[in-house]
């Protein structure tokens, strides 16, 4: 599986609404600036993590983006699901694509395991825990 730039760029942007103020609107030229990051690009990014959920998007002369959840609530499995659809290290583990192969496969059961572990990494890791470990690196 590899994390598309999309995906990397979401990751980034999720990571500097998780840094600031819980309801803190920002504008996407925003975070952009501070994340060297394409604006058009991160402007799309955002629309479809807020129509994931994952955001909140404001309108109007005060518009922009907020978080929606608490950055405790929000994983990071979430967000590149929000951005590239389900994770699968492999084809046959693709839940939309499948393998009819994979109940007498002997590399399946393997993969599987890796792709179990990596989840688990993902869904337990949250926006909180890495700003957390990025206000620990500035100190």
């Amino acid at each position: 599986m590899r994390i598309t730039r999309g995906s990397d760029y979401g990751l980034r942007g999720m990571l500097y609404m998780a840094r600031q103020p819980m309801g803190q609107v920002c504008l996407v030229s925003q975070v952009a600036a501070a994340e060297s990051l394409p604006e058009s690009y991160l402007a799309k990014i955002f629309q479809d993590l807020a129509r994931h959920r994952l955001l909140m998007s404001h309108r109007g002369a005060k518009g922009g983006f907020s978080l929606l959840s608490n950055p405790e609530e929000i994983n990071l499995l979430q967000i590149i699901e929000a951005l590239q659809g389900p994770v699968a290290i492999a084809p046959c583990l693709d839940k939309r694509e499948g393998c009819e192969r994979s109940p007498l496969c002997e590399i399946s059961e393997a993969l599987d395991l890796a792709q179990e572990q990596m989840l688990a990494v993902l869904k337990s890791t949250t926006l909180a825990d890495l700003a957390e470990r990025q206000d620990g690196n500035a100190n």
